[in-house]
């Protein structure tokens, strides 16, 4: 595949250069010197490919070249929300979007206009998540307590007390039963809708964990920390399966729908992208010039997003890395974007309590 400058791509010299080091599998810097690193063989009976995933240490620097728009695309912002946390999500069939500070509210993604508000009383919202059918909604922020909600009625289900303060992202498994946190007590944890205590707890990150996500089979969960890892978990056996080192501050990780991107935003402003599919790490994309607080990609895989600290949303092509749109008009770091079901709307959250909707021209 040809990668152009913007891209870096590094490798390890060769599969003896693999070591384990306590149970998790990296290669050291010195030892860098191509395109892909790390192999663990143990990873590949959890995936549904033919190859097993390769894991890298990337560089901390590398050569990158600035390039203009190749192929700049317009998108429009068509909704400024107001008064706002950095949640956000939209519904699985795209006509709502979640979002609030202290309450949930859901608005009609074609009007703006709110629809139902749900009321919680524990504190800043920090994070949502719609279950996959769309009929529940889970959410948390500043406190011990995930609440699980009715979409349609607006009333609380459930309530669980999580391990630590402050829960930082929550994920659902394909299920819409099982679902995941994380949080600031360096904690990841599996839980089921039906029962309010977790199924299983880990503090393995030595950090604060920042973002979950679940891949595209509903095998595998992505957990990236403040203590510069990604660690990957089974969802199904909830155990951990392997460690990737980002040599920065992971502050969002994310799948693409399509089953061949991995990608993850770091403090160092980079974005780091592996090919799912074959294994193979794709290299770095260079453009901001602050941290990288969020990732997504769109349902056909051909666009990453990132929202930075720099007040930015830029829009990336996946395949070459060249950046193909800049959407300004936040006025302070932007927290967290995501995609809507059909890829053509894109919803960003900033750190002054404003969430636009962007709409692909």
């Amino acid at each position: 595949m040809f990668l152009p400058s913007r891209i870096s791509n590094l490798t390890s010299a060769s599969p003896a250069s693999v070591a384990k080091v306590t149970g998790d599998y990296r290669v050291s810097l010195t030892e860098m010197s191509g395109k892909n690193a790390l192999l663990n063989p143990s990873v590949q009976q959890y995936f549904d490919y033919a190859s097993a995933l390769k894991l890298v240490n990337i560089p901390v620097s590398s050569p990158i070249k600035k390039t203009e728009f190749a192929n700049p695309e317009i998108w429009e912002c068509v909704h400024t929300l107001t008064r706002n946390s950095q949640a956000v999500a939209f519904s699985p069939d795209g006509k709502m979007l979640a979002t609030g500070s202290t309450f949930i509210k859901l608005f009609d993604l074609e009007t703006g206009l709110l629809i139902r508000t749900l009321k919680r009383d524990s504190g800043i919202l920090k994070t949502l998540a719609f279950s996959p059918d769309g009929k529940t909604l889970i959410s948390s922020g500043l406190s011990q307590r995930i609440e699980l909600w009715n979409v349609f009625t607006g009333k609380l289900i459930s309530e669980f007390i999580t391990h630590a303060y402050a829960v930082n992202a929550l994920a659902f498994g394909k299920d819409g039963k099982n679902f995941v946190s994380c949080d600031r007590g360096k904690t990841v944890q599996f839980w089921n809708a039906d029962d309010t205590h977790a199924t299983a707890t880990f503090v393995q990150h030595h950090d604060w964990v920042n973002s979950l996500a679940i891949s595209p089979n509903g095998a595998i969960v992505a957990s990236g920390s403040y203590d510069e890892t990604i660690k990957l978990w089974n969802l199904h056996t909830k155990s951990q399966i392997a460690t990737i080192n980002a040599h920065s501050p992971v502050f969002s990780v994310a799948f693409s729908p399509d089953e061949k991107l991995f990608i993850c935003g770091c403090a160092d402003g980079k974005i780091k992208l592996w090919n799912w599919q074959t294994a193979e790490f794709m290299g770095v994309i260079v453009g901001h010039t602050d941290e990288v607080n969020s990732v997504a990609v769109n349902r056909e895989g051909t666009i990453i997003a990132s929202g930075s600290a720099d007040k930015t949303v830029r829009l990336w092509n996946s395949q070459t890395g060249e950046e193909i749109a800049t959407l300004t008009g936040h006025i302070s770091s932007v927290k967290y974007l995501t995609f809507s079901p059909d890829g053509n709307t894109l919803a960003s959250a900033s750190a002054e309590g404003n969430v636009k909707v962007w709409r692909r021209g």
